[in-house]
């Protein structure tokens, strides 16, 4: 069973990895497997309450860092899964440079995070679901791609974007039903 579904992801993933290096040549299989990861710990993020996003800074395929949204559980506002990875990795590091790592993200940073990730000179992000509301990387704006700024890196949308956005979908859904009640 275990050999089957292994089989039958790794069909997904290259499928995957076939349509998005159309556009993006630069993504790997380690991106997937990174974005593979990072739904994993959103989806235990939305079973704690927490809305279900998380990030992954990874350096080939070393995990630097990964987190999930915190902000309930913390009351930061600034509680964003990808500042949390950004800030676990800068401290493990032991500098705020993160040229040589990757973010893979299930959902479109924001424009705070945005701003973070154009800061910490990551070398490149990958996201799943789009956020039509807030999100900066695409949706809203194009922070990673200004060329106003100092730093630009290159960006993929819509990795693994069906899960993304269904685990969002079932999470607000979710809540709704509850509130109703």
């Amino acid at each position: 069973m275990r050999r089957l579904m292994w089989q039958r992801n790794r069909r997904r993933n290259a499928a995957t990895l076939a349509a998005h290096q159309r556009e993006h040549e630069w993504l790997t299989n380690v991106d997937l497997k990174m974005m593979r990861r990072a739904l994993n710990l959103a989806r235990a993020a939305g079973l704690c309450g927490e809305i279900p996003v998380a990030a992954i800074v990874y350096r080939g395929e070393e995990i630097i860092s990964e987190a999930a949204n915190d902000r309930e559980a913390s009351n930061d506002p600034a509680g964003h899964a990808e500042l949390v990875a950004l800030r676990l990795a800068g401290a493990k590091l032991g500098r705020w440079r993160l040229h040589d790592c990757r973010l893979a993200v299930t959902l479109e940073p924001c424009p705070m995070c945005a701003g973070a990730i154009v800061n910490s000179r990551l070398q490149a992000l990958v996201f799943g679901a789009s956020d039509p509301k807030g999100g900066a990387v695409g949706s809203l704006y194009h922070i990673p791609q200004d060329a106003r700024l100092n730093h630009r890196l290159p960006c993929a949308a819509g990795v693994y974007k069906a899960e993304a956005s269904g685990l969002l979908k079932g999470f607000f859904a979710q809540r709704r039903a509850f509130k109703s009640r």
